[in-house]
């Protein structure tokens, strides 16, 4: 499980424009905000060592959605089999993320992830910490495992910032390493799941947790490498 508003920007995104059996693609007009958040912005990312050409993981904010009464921001991931959406609010104390939902199912955090700070926050050495119940509901599974709950504690720690160069851009990531376990009904550990995120204010994941990397956006990021 690949765990991870109230303000919501203008949104200037450009669609698709046919002519002549052609299609346009147009960049953003706007400026992504410090934690990016507005419709229509697009990443595309890779594993390391592909070939710049192969199919590539495809993450792009959809906009506005209502979950439980409350609108939340939905982030949808498609490529390499995968079609997962995350369901994200940006608060003035951070970003929290409160579903996930996949082919089949979904799952539902409570209380909601906190998987970045404040803005001010974001530095250093800072550490926010966290627990959570995750409910999964998969109506299609078999009897008895069509809906169940875990128990998850997290914690993330901000342990570096530096210029890295991905695909001849170089972008000022902060280094973000994140542990996840996960309890039993005895309270044991049944799982412990360690990743790291590269991230730049302004664009992104650099390095998403699932170990892609940056390769494409829809608007201007990171600087040309020298």
């Amino acid at each position: 499980m690949g765990i991870w508003t109230a303000s919501l920007v203008a949104l200037v995104a450009c669609a698709p424009v046919q002519e002549q059996g052609r299609v346009a693609v147009q960049q953003l007009a706007a400026t992504p905000s410090a934690y990016p958040q507005e419709t229509g912005i697009q990443w595309s990312y890779l594993r390391d060592g592909a070939l710049l050409d192969d199919p590539r993981y495809v993450e792009t904010i959809e906009g506005p959605a209502v979950l439980d009464g409350d609108v939340w921001i939905a982030f949808r991931l498609v490529g390499g089999g995968q079609d997962v959406t995350h369901y994200r609010q940006f608060r003035a104390d951070g970003v929290f993320v409160r579903r996930q939902t996949r082919p089949g199912g979904s799952f539902t955090f409570e209380p909601p992830i906190r998987e970045l700070p404040a803005e001010g926050e974001l530095r250093v050495g800072a550490q926010w910490t966290g627990s959570t119940v995750a409910t999964g509901v998969f109506p299609g599974a078999p009897a008895g495992q069509r809906r169940f709950t875990q128990s998850i504690d997290y914690v993330y720690t901000v342990v570096d910032r530096r210029p890295v160069t991905v695909s001849e851009r170089v972008y000022d990531v902060f280094v973000i390493d994140r542990t996840a376990r996960t309890f039993g009904e005895d309270g044991e550990v049944v799982d412990e799941v360690s990743q790291q995120v590269w991230f730049a204010p302004g664009v992104g994941k650099v390095r998403h947790e699932n170990g892609w990397f940056l390769v494409a956006t829809n608007f201007e990021a990171g600087q040309p490498a020298p």
